[in-house]
Protein backbone atom coordinates (compact mmCIF):
# COMPACT_ATOMS: atom_id res chain seq x y z
CA UNK A 1 0.00 0.00 0.00
CA UNK A 2 1.33 3.42 -0.92
CA UNK A 3 0.63 6.64 0.90
CA UNK A 4 0.38 9.96 -0.91
CA UNK A 5 1.86 12.75 1.17
CA UNK A 6 -0.25 15.47 -0.48
CA UNK A 7 -3.15 13.54 -1.96
CA UNK A 8 -5.08 15.61 -4.49
CA UNK A 9 -2.86 18.67 -4.05
CA UNK A 10 -2.31 21.00 -6.96
CA UNK A 11 1.16 21.03 -8.51
CA UNK A 12 3.54 23.60 -7.03
CA UNK A 13 4.52 25.00 -10.42
CA UNK A 14 1.99 26.18 -12.99
CA UNK A 15 2.48 25.07 -16.54
CA UNK A 16 3.99 27.77 -18.72
CA UNK A 17 1.55 29.85 -20.78
CA UNK A 18 1.60 29.25 -24.52
CA UNK A 19 4.14 31.42 -26.33
CA UNK A 20 1.66 32.13 -29.15
CA UNK A 21 -1.00 33.84 -27.01
CA UNK A 22 -3.45 33.40 -24.16
CA UNK A 23 -6.51 31.28 -23.51
CA UNK A 24 -9.14 31.85 -20.85
CA UNK A 25 -9.79 29.46 -17.96
CA UNK A 26 -12.06 26.50 -18.72
CA UNK A 27 -15.06 27.96 -16.91
CA UNK A 28 -14.91 31.46 -18.48
CA UNK A 29 -15.33 32.17 -22.19
CA UNK A 30 -13.23 35.00 -23.65
CA UNK A 31 -15.38 38.08 -24.30
CA UNK A 32 -12.68 39.76 -26.43
CA UNK A 33 -9.92 38.41 -28.70
CA UNK A 34 -6.73 40.50 -29.15
CA UNK A 35 -4.41 40.16 -32.12
CA UNK A 36 -0.83 41.43 -31.83
CA UNK A 37 0.23 42.85 -35.19
CA UNK A 38 3.67 44.24 -36.01
CA UNK A 39 2.70 47.84 -35.27
CA UNK A 40 -0.44 47.64 -33.13
CA UNK A 41 -2.91 45.54 -31.13
CA UNK A 42 -6.41 44.95 -32.52
CA UNK A 43 -9.27 43.64 -30.36
CA UNK A 44 -12.59 42.17 -31.46
CA UNK A 45 -15.58 41.18 -29.36
CA UNK A 46 -15.59 37.38 -29.65
CA UNK A 47 -19.25 37.35 -30.66
CA UNK A 48 -18.36 39.25 -33.88
CA UNK A 49 -16.67 36.17 -35.36
CA UNK A 50 -19.07 34.69 -37.88
CA UNK A 51 -16.95 31.76 -39.09
CA UNK A 52 -13.42 30.41 -39.29
CA UNK A 53 -11.72 28.03 -41.65
CA UNK A 54 -8.53 26.05 -41.08
CA UNK A 55 -6.73 25.11 -44.31
CA UNK A 56 -4.04 22.46 -43.88
CA UNK A 57 -0.94 22.82 -46.02
CA UNK A 58 2.40 24.57 -46.01
CA UNK A 59 1.83 27.07 -44.57
CA UNK A 60 -1.41 26.36 -42.72
CA UNK A 61 -3.97 29.16 -42.88
CA UNK A 62 -6.61 29.94 -40.28
CA UNK A 63 -9.08 32.48 -41.68
CA UNK A 64 -11.53 34.18 -39.31
CA UNK A 65 -14.40 36.25 -40.69
CA UNK A 66 -16.29 39.07 -39.01
CA UNK A 67 -19.00 41.24 -40.53
CA UNK A 68 -16.54 43.66 -42.13
CA UNK A 69 -13.07 42.14 -41.77
CA UNK A 70 -11.08 39.00 -42.41
CA UNK A 71 -8.27 37.90 -40.10
CA UNK A 72 -5.71 35.54 -41.62
CA UNK A 73 -3.26 33.61 -39.45
CA UNK A 74 -0.40 31.90 -41.25
CA UNK A 75 1.79 29.28 -39.61
CA UNK A 76 2.11 25.63 -38.62
CA UNK A 77 0.31 23.36 -36.16
CA UNK A 78 -2.59 25.81 -35.80
CA UNK A 79 -5.10 23.23 -34.56
CA UNK A 80 -4.63 24.26 -30.91
CA UNK A 81 -5.57 27.85 -31.83
CA UNK A 82 -8.58 26.62 -33.82
CA UNK A 83 -9.69 24.53 -30.83
CA UNK A 84 -9.44 27.60 -28.55
CA UNK A 85 -11.68 29.45 -31.03
CA UNK A 86 -14.13 26.53 -31.12
CA UNK A 87 -14.38 26.56 -27.32
CA UNK A 88 -14.63 30.36 -27.10
CA UNK A 89 -11.42 30.54 -25.04
CA UNK A 90 -9.00 32.40 -27.34
CA UNK A 91 -8.04 35.68 -25.60
CA UNK A 92 -4.91 36.76 -27.44
CA UNK A 93 -2.86 35.70 -30.45
CA UNK A 94 0.65 36.86 -31.33
CA UNK A 95 3.43 35.95 -33.75
CA UNK A 96 6.00 33.55 -32.29
CA UNK A 97 7.96 32.52 -35.39
CA UNK A 98 10.81 31.84 -35.89
CA UNK A 99 11.13 29.86 -32.73
CA UNK A 100 14.47 29.51 -30.99
CA UNK A 101 15.82 25.98 -31.04
CA UNK A 102 14.66 23.88 -28.14
CA UNK A 103 11.41 25.82 -27.74
CA UNK A 104 8.21 24.15 -26.65
CA UNK A 105 6.14 22.31 -29.26
CA UNK A 106 2.86 23.79 -30.40
CA UNK A 107 1.52 26.36 -32.83
CA UNK A 108 3.94 28.49 -34.82
CA UNK A 109 2.33 31.75 -35.88
CA UNK A 110 4.32 33.39 -38.71
CA UNK A 111 2.01 36.20 -39.65
CA UNK A 112 -1.33 37.77 -38.72
CA UNK A 113 -3.11 40.08 -41.15
CA UNK A 114 -6.43 41.91 -40.90
CA UNK A 115 -8.09 42.97 -44.13
CA UNK A 116 -11.35 44.73 -44.89
CA UNK A 117 -13.75 42.33 -46.59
Amino acid sequence: MSIEIFAGAKPLVRSAPPNWGEISPVDRPAPVVRFALVDRWVSFPADQFTRWEHAIGEPELLTIKTGKEEIVIEGRELSEIRAALDLGRLCELRVNFPRPTGARPGPQVRRITIETA
